[in-house]
């Protein structure tokens, strides 16, 4: 048979040519690429940590990708764990046992309202400070009804989930903490401005942390909590660093917690100067102010240039009235849409049918919920020893106190911690009452009955003032009971209520003897130094009552420098046990959180970590304001 060469032998040769090629270049690109890689690795071992943790983020991008998870609007994500988060989120260690976290958009609050069903913008949401705020500027507001005016207005480069308790980024992207505690660092988002469309750069957190640190701005408590700050630095318009003396447990909460504000709306020669801007109050935040009507209230208005989602409300208002009754009566009128009722104005109207069909009753714990006491200022000669301070706490039947006086809404606690939270040395018991004990304390104390029935010391008779606010029926009832207490173990006790403002410079000054006050949590786990450590007696801090023991400050300062949560929990209870013991307050009570809200407005349910009006709504139809 004839042999030819046929088109079937000619395509087979084609193929067999085709074959020959590819896998000669395979094998060419397979060296290529082993080259490339041997280079990749060798420009790798030169990079900084910084740049590898970020070719680490692009990879955890890339994976999240394939795995189908997408970088979407922001919200609450239940049952996320691991690396990668649902909408393209990022939390997870760093190569040297840092974090690092990355939100492509802005967190919303859990409940955000914005997808319900009967959802709409418009309406006001009209509130009572109580009293009047004696400054808004950022910084040196001191008074809470000051700090709850300035919610809307002012943000911050992080923001914690008021479920979760999870530190999120906000006007930051990102944050990055290296594995030794000591260097932090914040990357703006690139959308970001002010309320009069200024973009937000890092030149603004420089300013705003410049000004918190000026020894002349009256900011010293906040200022307390950055002294273990060595620098600040920007690396780019969008990228600062924050390096520390020494590790700090709360560094990233205080430093990604700190307001943000204008340079350009800001700026000063002197700080007096800003010391001097009382009631200008700029930022980034959903709202504005639009006027502040002084003695009467303060309007804010939607901020129309905002970077995030679209606020809720037209227009946030902000009450002062003084006058429990008064605040009660203007809520059951509709004038003010949210009410903090007392223990008895509570146990009567929870349970009021006609009253809950117009309004909503609220009785909740927040894992930082305060507590009020009693506060001796140890300059004065009678509160220099924890005998006589400790016999002050005894005479005083706090269980009673929280039955007939509170209402039944509180409890007595033992210490500045509180119970249901972690800090808490739970083996520690509240002051018992035993007023006999009490006397012979006194006693031992070296106290004697002169010829009034006055107690007295080396010379000095045993009476003081009490210092306490003006205007709360509770406050005067316990008051009274406080005087006829210690009366009865011969201390002469004078009561001198006073406004807010005159009551704080007293305080500031510290023009008083003892004082009647609440102090409120500022988060799950508190760093209780700004209060109680000897740093913070002078120059307008917290420790206003002159509180000076050197192992207090030293488990205060091992506890906030301890990065292991085991090991800084024993020192808190260590440091608690100390305080307890020295009573240099009378730890009075600490109660759960009442609220009444106008039944117009809708998902107004407390978070565990607090209350946010901003979250509400009103449905279209129920809206009293046009």
């Amino acid at each position: 048979m004839e042999s030819r060469f046929t088109f079937k032998d000619f395509v087979f040769v084609v193929l067999f040519v085709v074959v020959i090629g590819a896998v000669v270049w395979a094998s060419w690109q397979f060296s290529y690429q082993e080259q490339r890689l041997n280079d990749v690795k060798a420009a790798l071992g030169q990079l900084d940590q910084t740049q590898k943790q970020q070719l680490g983020v692009l990879s955890d991008i890339r994976n999240a990708l394939k795995s189908g998870v997408t970088i979407g609007r922001g919200g609450p994500e239940n049952g996320v764990a691991g690396t990668q988060e649902a909408r393209g989120r990022i939390r997870r260690k760093t190569e040297d046992g840092g974090i690092y976290v990355y939100y492509p958009e802005a967190p919303l609050m859990p409940r955000d309202p914005v997808n319900q069903p009967d959802y709409a913008t418009g309406d006001w949401v009209v509130q009572d400070l109580g009293t009047e705020p004696k400054v808004l500027t950022p910084y040196c507001t001191k008074d809470y009804s000051g700090q709850l005016a300035q919610v809307p207005v002012l943000e911050s480069m992080t923001s914690m989930n008021p479920e979760t308790f999870e530190l999120e980024p906000y006007l930051a992207e990102s944050y990055t903490v290296s594995g030794d505690g000591l260097t932090i660092r914040f990357t703006l988002r690139s959308n970001i401005c002010f309320s009069d469309g200024h973009p937000i750069t890092t030149d603004d957190v420089m300013f705003s942390y410049n000004t918190v640190m000026n020894p002349v701005v009256d900011c010293a408590p906040l200022r307390s909590y950055f002294s273990n700050v060595e620098s600040a630095k920007a690396i780019d318009e969008r990228t600062v660093e924050f390096k520390m003396k020494e590790p700090y447990f709360l560094a990233v909460d205080y430093i990604g917690g700190m307001s943000i504000i204008p340079k350009h709306i800001y700026n000063y020669k002197d700080p007096e100067e800003y010391n001097r801007m009382g009631g200008v109050l700029v930022a980034s935040g959903p709202y504005r102010v639009e006027k502040w009507d002084r003695g009467q209230q303060i309007v804010m208005v939607r901020n129309d240039k905002y970077w995030g989602e679209r606020p809720t409300f037209d227009r946030v208002v902000f009450k002062f009235i003084s006058n429990e009754q008064a605040g009660f009566q203007a809520f059951q009128n509709g004038e003010i849409d949210r009410f903090e009722p007392d223990g008895e104005q509570y146990a009567q109207f929870s349970k009021d049918e006609s009253f809950l069909k117009k309004f909503k009753a609220y009785k909740y714990l927040r894992v930082n919920s305060g507590y009020g006491f009693v506060g001796y200022n140890e300059r004065r000669p009678m509160f220099k020893d924890k005998e006589t301070r400790r016999a002050l706490g005894m005479l005083i039947d706090t269980q009673a106190v929280c039955l007939n006086l509170l209402k039944g809404m509180g409890f007595p606690t033992a210490g500045p911690f509180r119970e249901i939270g972690p800090q808490a040395n739970t083996a520690l018991k509240p002051l018992a009452y035993d007023p006999e004990g009490a006397k012979k304390l006194l006693a031992q104390a070296g106290w004697k009955p002169g010829t009034d029935g006055v107690l007295a010391r080396d010379g000095v008779k045993f009476e003081f003032d009490l210092t306490t606010g003006a205007g709360s029926p509770m406050v005067d009832r316990l008051s009274n009971y406080l005087k006829n207490q210690f009366e009865s173990a011969g201390i002469r006790m004078r009561i001198t209520p006073w406004e807010f403002a005159v009551m704080q410079k007293r305080i500031d000054d510290r023009d008083f003897d003892a004082v009647f006050m609440s102090w409120m949590g500022s988060g799950p786990e508190d760093d209780p130094t700004q209060i109680w450590h000897s740093k913070s007696m002078e120059n307008k801090g917290s420790n206003f009552i002159g509180f000076n023991n050197k192992e207090s400050d030293q488990l205060l300062e091992e506890a906030r420098t301890t990065m292991d949560r085991e090991k800084r929990l024993a020192l808190w209870h260590k440091w608690e046990t100390l305080i307890v013991e020295e009573q240099p307050y009378t730890f009075m009570y600490s109660r759960p959180d009442r609220m009444f809200v106008n039944g117009r407005m809708k998902n107004t349910d407390p978070y565990k970590l607090d209350v946010y009006p901003l979250d509400w709504y009103v449905p279209t139809a129920a809206q009293k304001y046009k």
